[in-house]
């Protein structure tokens, strides 16, 4: 099933990259003009579709002009997000709160047609917000790479707008771009199903629970989890870890005692199997998590870039890299520094999201469909 997906992937995305070409730069385009007028733009999000909005952003290598509105209550794992999504009104109390003013932009992506998001197009519109959004209806909403999409689509029209601002040709860096994408997924094919399936194997054995946790931008994967409702997987959703507040999430990085306390608060076994995303690898709280849970005997599975992890230094104590620290490596195929093209004379568009994402589902659906075959045969007579 893992090659199967993986080339659906693939031909979903091609298909999006050769039919959507047009509509991303468009928006990317547009969303330069609103940056050369010193406008405020802000990215926004319900539920999943937040991921898009976070892509957008500075933290993603996006530009420093975009401002990230990630509301707890709308998260996708939140209770109150389905109600909130339903309540028009609430659109008022979203843009008094983020004092949206005549001019501003904001930037949107809706993959359903809630109460919720017609009414902050609408009262964006008339308010004189300029409001960017993506067409939904050329977007493929029922695949279940749809996040996938959404990251990509936001690094695009992160490249568009800046190659124009640059004055660069945008058909010739959506080219480029669309290019390092298919070399992270056919990197991901190619080299990682069996580390993959290392991971589904030892969940079948073990009969124990998934742990995913990655803080800041590396949390995307335990949204999508949350979503997906597998009762074998547990997506670690603390906010301390979330986009929230950076500078608290990168304060709880750099705490050791933190570790003890999550592997305690869960109550991981040796039965389970803990799948840490980094990019970097060198992150102190998770290097510390890693190893004691190595100690207590637990599989760790890593989520790193090794091109770019085995020659940045370690910021734990030991000297160690998460990679070093691990029992099975997932390679997410990035170049060194996550940053896949040169535009203006800098470097741009990170795709470890983007990878991210695509291996992670691509685990979820085997994990999922390994789990449910085997609760099968137990219950035959």
């Amino acid at each position: 099933m893992f090659l199967e997906d993986s080339r659906q992937l693939q031909k979903e995305w091609l298909n999006l990259a050769e039919n959507g070409m047009d509509e991303l730069i468009e928006l990317g385009r547009a969303l330069a003009e609103t940056l050369k007028k010193r406008r405020r733009v802000f990215a926004f999000g319900i539920g999943l579709d937040h991921l898009f909005a976070e892509e957008l952003t500075a933290r993603l290598g996006g530009h420093e002009a975009i401002a990230g509105l990630f509301p707890s209550e709308l998260m996708s794992y939140d209770r109150r997000m389905p109600w909130i999504a339903q309540c028009a009104d609430y659109s008022t109390v979203l843009m008094k709160g983020w004092g949206l003013q005549r001019e501003d932009g904001v930037l949107s992506f809706s993959s359903s047609d809630s109460a919720l998001a017609q009414a902050m197009q609408k009262n964006c519109r008339r308010s004189g917000v300029q409001w960017l959004a993506l067409g939904a209806k050329s977007w493929p909403l029922s695949s279940p790479f749809l996040p996938v999409f959404q990251v990509y689509a936001a690094q695009a029209v992160n490249a568009v707008s800046f190659a124009t601002l640059a004055e660069e040709d945008a058909v010739e860096t959506m080219h480029r771009l669309n290019k390092e994408v298919l070399a992270v997924l056919e990197h991901l094919e190619k080299t990682q199903q069996g580390n993959v399936m290392k991971v589904v194997e030892t969940m079948r054995r073990h009969r124990g629970r998934l742990f995913i946790l990655g803080s800041g931008h590396s949390h995307m994967l335990q949204d999508v989890a949350a979503a997906m409702d597998c009762p074998s997987v547990v997506p670690v959703l603390e906010p301390e870890l979330m986009v929230f507040d950076p500078q608290k999430t990168a304060r709880t990085q750099k705490q050791r005692d933190y570790a003890s306390s999550i592997i305690e608060q869960f109550q991981i076994t040796d039965q389970d199997v803990v799948l840490l995303p980094s990019n970097t690898g060198n992150g102190i709280m998770n290097i510390e998590l890693a190893y004691q849970l190595w100690q207590n005997r637990t599989t760790v599975a890593v989520f790193t870039n090794m091109r770019q992890s085995p020659v940045i230094r370690s910021l734990h104590p030991s000297g160690r890299r998460l990679f070093e620290t691990a029992d099975i490596v997932i390679d997410n195929g990035c170049v060194n520094r996550d940053l896949s093209l040169t535009i203006g004379g800098q470097r741009r568009c990170p795709l470890s999201s983007l990878a991210l994402l695509s291996c992670g589902i691509l685990l979820l659906r085997q994990l999922k469909e390994v789990l449910q075959e085997e609760e099968d045969e137990e219950e035959r007579p």
